[in-house]
């Protein structure tokens, strides 16, 4: 388990799932994730930096992050305090580029405005911020 964490970033849950695969007890499994925490294999806090940091370079929008780490059980109190480090420069940066490469590779789309604003909208950005920037733009 030590392997499994110390080669990528894992939050509990995830840890949690693989042992169910070990059929491991209960005590057993909770002593595995103590140990991980003890030994700083597991750590949530870092794990959430992590994801958040990714997913923004990749191109996703808050929603979409903070759905995802809630699907993962991951405490509010955490996603909020690492979303709202999120530089404002560089998550501007990143709608823009996500606009300008669906623009891009949609130039004679049909409705294409609507279908931009879907597109941004699949991809986690809040209606206001998208309104906000395709404004500016347009």
């Amino acid at each position: 388990m030590e392997r499994f964490c110390a080669w990528q970033e894992r939050c509990e849950n995830d840890v949690r799932r693989k042992l169910t695969s070990f059929r491991l007890s209960e005590s057993q499994e909770e002593a595995v994730l103590k140990s991980l925490k003890e030994n700083g294999f597991l750590d949530e806090s870092r794990y959430v930096e992590t994801f958040v940091r990714s997913k923004v370079k990749t191109g996703w929008g808050k929603q979409k992050i903070v759905a995802a780490l809630r699907a993962k059980r991951i405490s509010s109190g955490l996603i909020e305090r690492y979303c709202a480090r999120i530089p404002a420069e560089d998550y501007q940066e990143q709608l823009r580029a996500v606009i300008e490469k669906w623009q891009r590779l949609h130039p004679d789309v049909e409705h294409a405005r609507e279908k931009l604003i879907r597109h941004l909208l699949s991809k986690g950005y809040g209606m206001e911020e998208v309104m906000r920037e395709l404004r500016i733009k347009n």
